[in-house]
């Protein structure tokens, strides 16, 4: 019986390891939408392919939801940097996001743009709640 406890604890171990490693999970945050600070809620994963994350979004805006997707189309393949170039894309078009994460990836700040010069916050912290 123990044998079996024992054996069975490992993928957690193996989880929670591999989620401090690398960019996985919900975070809750904020992002810059219309000129108001949005509550919003960015989703890493489920994996990491070549190093690249991949991930999506919602935030809400004038009492909707807006909901988008993220990926990274290039890294190093390491999958360890702390810092991202993604491309996000939602029902008003797309664009860059850089952001940086702690080293325990327990948090992320960051700037979205549209392509312009112009460039805005986007932050999220580790979490469980979702919006919905």
């Amino acid at each position: 019986m123990v044998a079996i406890l024992a054996a069975s604890s490992i993928p957690c171990i193996a989880t929670a390891t591999q989620s401090n490693r690398f960019p996985l999970g919900k975070y809750c945050g904020e992002l810059l939408s219309n000129g108001i600070m949005a509550e919003a809620q960015t989703t890493f994963g489920p994996s990491v392919t070549d190093g690249k994350i991949s991930g999506s979004y919602v935030f809400f805006e004038e009492g909707q939801t807006v909901t988008g997707l993220l990926a990274e189309p290039s890294d190093d393949g390491d999958g360890n940097d702390l810092t991202r170039n993604l491309v996000w894309q939602d029902k008003y078009g797309h664009g860059n996001l850089v952001i940086t994460f702690t080293s325990d990836f327990s948090e992320f700040h960051g700037n979205w743009s549209d392509g312009g010069k112009a460039s805005f916050p986007w932050n999220g912290m580790r979490c469980e709640p979702t919006i919905s």
